[in-house]
């Protein structure tokens, strides 16, 4: 009797070859098509975060910029048990406006509300105009804090 240490090959369904074969061309072939439509830079766009450091340091009623400005009514609403929170900054192209250097600047903070379960949003939201460099509040909460 002679034992042996290696199995015989097993033979799998071709099937199931081809299905593993597929899952692997589509998750190769869905991460390829994510880098090609998603940049790796969300500000590659050089216009973009050009309107975005324009809003970010615009001088602000209550602090040297709407940045801080915004930080302090963070700050001002922090409580023991409840903290306020702030969303991303978003930077999208104004698709309205006939002309290419105009962009809408945007976040949102969401602020305790008087009751335990209660919350406030409040959206901030800017048109930026590049040339001449112009920011425009258009939203209440964005006019409430800009001079």
């Amino acid at each position: 009797m002679v034992f042996s240490l290696v199995k015989p090959p097993q033979s799998r369904s071709r099937l199931l070859v081809w299905v593993e074969w597929g899952a692997v061309v589509l998750l190769v072939g869905g991460v390829a098509g994510y880098l090609l439509w998603k940049p790796l830079d969300p500000m590659g766009d050089q216009q973009a975060a050009q309107a975005l450091a324009l809003v970010q340091t615009h001088p602000a009623r209550s602090a040297p910029s709407v940045r801080q400005a915004i930080d302090l009514i963070m700050k001002a609403n922090h409580t023991a048990d409840r903290s306020p929170s702030i969303g991303d900054w978003t930077v999208r192209r104004d698709e309205r406006a006939h002309e290419r250097n105009n962009y809408r600047v945007g976040v949102v903070v969401r602020l305790p509300g008087n009751q335990k379960n209660r919350w406030i949003e409040w959206e901030y939201l800017w048109l930026v105009r590049l040339s001449p460099p112009t920011v425009i509040p258009m939203s209440r909460p964005a006019v409430e804090i800009m001079p």
